[in-house]
């Protein structure tokens, strides 16, 4: 049984909720990158400190595009 309010069920369905930042993945080097999350349920964009390129994440929808 899952409990919902395991801290680490919180932050795998809402990530940053509860540490204020999550990793993610560049979309165009792949590199891993660990990012401050402002607004869980809107957009924010990012730059890559390996590549240089920049990406938006949605997360209301879980989607990383690039910007």
């Amino acid at each position: 049984m899952i409990d919902a309010l395991d801290p680490m069920f919180i932050e795998a369905c809402f990530p940053g909720t509860l540490t204020g930042e999550t990793e993610v993945n560049c979309p165009r080097c792949r590199t891993l990158l660990t990012v401050p999350v402002n607004d869980p349920l809107g957009e924010e964009s990012y730059r890559c400190c390996k590549c240089g390129s920049r990406f938006v994440l949605n997360w209301a929808s879980g989607s990383v595009e690039p910007h």
